[in-house]
């Protein structure tokens, strides 16, 4: 892990390696996280909800975008939202990233903790959407606000599916195939194909 608040050693790109991240796994992978961040088109001031922000990478990547911007992650487990915690302190500067513990099934609870929440200019789902949360969030953005929902299951496919053929936006599939040995050779290894929905409102 390496000590970076200010991204002077880093620089402000987005696309850290995992290796920079206390994470269980489950991360979003640089590649994968370069393209989001391009969909949630970060700007000075503005404000990031990370929903499932699980180690906190995407909201980390939004706050070094520039030293104004700010991210509130919302993890259910406490595990995860730890190790957010942590590498917002390497990784960004103080005040800038927040984590709260919520569970995001629990709309109740979600949509009390939203009212006292700075308002959002962007939203990011990495995992874990729903009909109802695509809902909430679609209310809490501003006029020009960014939506980006990835998911790599067939029930996330096929709701950023539907979302799409109703709401509009843009919708990927975004496949990665990484160098990998196979014996003393090499081979391409697919990573699971992520389904990306971006959309402006």
């Amino acid at each position: 892990m390496t000590h970076d608040p200010d991204a002077a050693l880093l620089g402000r790109s987005p696309g850290l390696g995992e290796e920079h991240f206390v994470h269980d796994g489950l991360i979003t992978k640089h590649p994968v996280r370069a393209i989001a961040l391009a969909a949630l088109r970060p700007m000075p001031g503005q404000v990031l909800w990370d929903l499932g922000t699980g180690a906190g990478s995407v909201a980390i990547e939004w706050c070094r975008t520039d030293p104004s911007c700010r991210a509130i992650g919302v993890e259910r487990r406490s595990d995860r939202a730890a190790n957010a915690r942590a590498n917002a302190r390497e990784l960004t500067l103080p005040g800038q990233f927040e984590v709260i513990e919520a569970d995001l099934t629990d709309l109740t609870d979600l949509a009390g903790r939203m009212f006292h929440l700075p308002a959002p200019d962007a939203i990011f789902i990495g995992g874990g959407a729903t009909r109802d949360l695509a809902e909430h969030c679609r209310e809490a953005l501003p006029t020009g606000g960014r939506f980006v929902i990835h998911g790599v299951t067939i029930e996330a496919e096929t709701l950023l599916t539907g979302l799409h053929a109703e709401w509009g936006g843009e919708l990927t599939r975004i496949g990665i195939e990484n160098a990998d040995l196979i014996g003393r050779l090499h081979g391409w290894k697919p990573a699971r194909t992520v389904v990306a929905w971006s959309w402006t409102k």
